[in-house]
């Protein structure tokens, strides 16, 4: 009777010592391959495309007031401004961005940019809501005229129409000559005040917005980001 007892005592140790083998060598077995998961291939930067001096990437919709959306779902959009917007505007000291929740109608004002103490507002490229914010703007608002493509980015919006919206911008060549007019009504508008702002050759000055008293910085913001009615819906003339 022992030794049946101490024959199952041995079967039992050995069951119980093959089970704990088995469940070590699965979680070990286990994490490799979670771990051989390939991460996400990350876009490659497409060459810049410069037209009239100021870069337009291609796979952008672009407002008339001078701010970009990107597509990165099928109902979501990152939105930013255009080099011709910052290039304006001069480095930004504040931006105030709308509330994660805001819903925004397409050509409303929603952005509020500052820049040494003159301020001006930009329209909302798109309707929908804003999902998210980008925070290190919020923190350092230069990022968003340093790089406006990129890490300069504003704001998430997600909108349940997005391709009636997208209908309303501008892409491709209708893009390219849109810049290229406003570049044209750049220049003569700064030709027309001090000369300062004017580089050799009748070129606008690569820092010109820093030279432009308030008022002329106000009126130019304000007639080519196309926020000079309470509605948003101004022109330039």
């Amino acid at each position: 009777m022992a030794v049946l007892l101490a024959l199952a005592t041995f079967i039992l140790f050995c069951t119980l010592d093959f089970i704990v083998h088995r469940l070590r060598t699965a979680k070990t077995v286990a994490a490799p391959q979670a771990a051989a998961v390939p991460a996400p291939v990350p876009e490659l930067p497409e060459e810049p495309v410069w037209v009239a001096g100021y870069e337009l990437p291609e796979r952008l919709y672009y407002h008339p007031g001078h701010m970009w959306a990107r597509v990165v779902a099928p109902d979501t959009v990152v939105v930013g401004m255009d080099d011709f917007a910052r290039r304006l505007t001069g480095p930004a000291t504040g931006v105030k961005l709308p509330a994660v929740g805001t819903w925004l109608r397409q050509g409303a004002k929603v952005l509020g940019l500052e820049s040494d103490g003159k301020k001006t507002d930009m329209l909302a490229p798109v309707e929908g809501e804003v999902v998210e914010l980008n925070r290190n703007v919020r923190r350092e608002p230069a990022i968003a005229t340093e790089d406006p493509y990129g890490s300069g980015w504003l704001f998430k919006l997600r909108s349940g129409n997005l391709a009636a919206n997208l209908r309303n911008l501008m892409s491709g060549s209708l893009a390219r000559r849109w810049t290229e007019d406003a570049r044209e009504q750049l220049t003569h508008r700064l030709m027309a005040l001090s000369g300062s702002v004017m580089a050799d050759g009748g070129e606008p000055a690569r820092d010109f917005a820093r030279h432009l008293d308030p008022a002329d910085w106000h009126d130019l913001t304000t007639r080519f980001f196309l926020a000079g009615t309470p509605d948003g819906q101004g022109d330039i003339r």
